[in-house]
């Protein structure tokens, strides 16, 4: 890109923001986000006696893996779904907070899994869907405050002769 207030025959590089971690996500579309993944969660546990994958059953506690992994998306979702007041920033009690709701809502889903046939309710997955709920909201958390910092894109090619290349 070149700006247009420059003059022909000037070179002008192009400052472009760099973009926040993974995609930008505002408050409503993280809402969203998690909503949608609370649903696929809650249809994934409502599934009666779900198939086993050959590729991955032989590994010993692969469920628990599993349930850290989903939880952990949620976890991110949530804490970008949340208005936290204050400017973004590393907060243990952020990701705390939301770890004591995939907390409730672990126990609750595992408590739901009761009720299905071929499910089972297991206290060590509610304890594996806080701790990734937790992962994933310090991810979050670190991710908020990542370095807004621009950088300079140049086109190929040498610049013309005479201009300085700069950055807005």
């Amino acid at each position: 890109m070149v700006r247009r207030d420059s003059k022909p025959g000037e070179f002008q590089g192009v400052a472009l923001a760099r973009r926040p971690f993974l995609f930008p996500l505002n408050p409503r579309r993280a809402r969203r986000a998690a909503i949608a993944w609370g649903v696929f969660l809650l249809a994934l546990t409502s599934w009666p006696s779900p198939p086993e994958v050959p590729m991955v059953s032989w590994i010993p506690n692969v469920d628990k893996l599993v349930h850290g992994l989903l939880y952990a998306v949620e976890g991110f979702l949530i804490y970008f779904a949340v208005a936290w007041p204050g400017p973004p920033r590393f907060a243990w009690r952020r990701a705390l907070a939301v770890a004591g709701i995939l907390a409730v809502w672990g126990t609750l889903d595992e408590i739901h899994q009761a009720f299905i046939p071929g499910r089972a309710m297991e206290a060590m997955d509610a304890l594996v869907d806080a701790a990734g709920g937790f992962a994933g909201a310090l991810v979050a958390s670190r991710a908020s405050t990542s370095p807004r910092s621009s950088r300079t894109f140049r086109p190929a090619g040498p610049a013309p002769p005479g201009s300085f290349p700069t950055a807005r």
